[in-house]
C-alpha cells in the first residue's frame, strides 16, 4: 500500500485485488465470491447475501456484491461453521485467514474503516 486507503473501496484497489461473483443455483439471493490477489493467491468466499437496510423503516432489500462489500465480509461479523453454526471458532478461523490473505497491516486497516462505515 501506498498512501493510507480512506474508503474500502480505495483499500481494495491499493491491494491490486480482482473479485470474481457467482450466483449460487441452490440458494436463492446468495453468492460465491473469490478475491485474487496480484500474486494469484485467492481468498474464497462460499456463500454470502448483500442487504441495504432503510433507517427509517427498518426494510431491507437484497444488493449485489461490489468489492467493499465483499472485502468488508473479511472484517469480521457472522461466520458459520460447516454445519451453518455460528461458533467462536468459526469466526477465529476467518479472521486468521483474512489476516493471512490481506496481512496485519491491511487487516486491521480494513477493520478501522468497516467499523467507520467508510465503503
Amino acid at each position: 500500500m501506498t498512501a493510507t486507503p480512506t474508503t474500502i473501496g480505495e483499500l481494495f484497489r491499493s491491494l491490486g485485488l480482482a473479485l470474481t461473483v457467482r450466483s449460487l443455483a441452490e440458494e436463492d439471493e446468495a453468492w460465491a465470491c473469490t478475491l485474487t490477489r496480484p500474486d494469484g493467491k485467492t481468498y474464497e468466499i462460499e456463500s454470502v447475501s448483500f442487504f441495504d437496510v432503510d433507517p427509517e423503516t427498518g426494510d431491507e432489500w437484497i444488493v449485489e456484491p461490489s468489492p467493499s462489500r465483499v472485502l468488508s465480509v473479511l472484517a469480521g461479523g457472522d461466520v458459520e461453521d460447516e454445519d451453518g453454526e455460528e461458533t467462536e471458532e468459526a469466526g477465529e478461523d476467518a479472521e486468521t485467514a483474512a489476516r493471512e490473505f490481506l496481512g496485519d497491516e491491511a487487516y486491521e486497516l480494513l477493520n478501522e474503516l468497516d467499523a467507520a462505515g467508510l465503503e
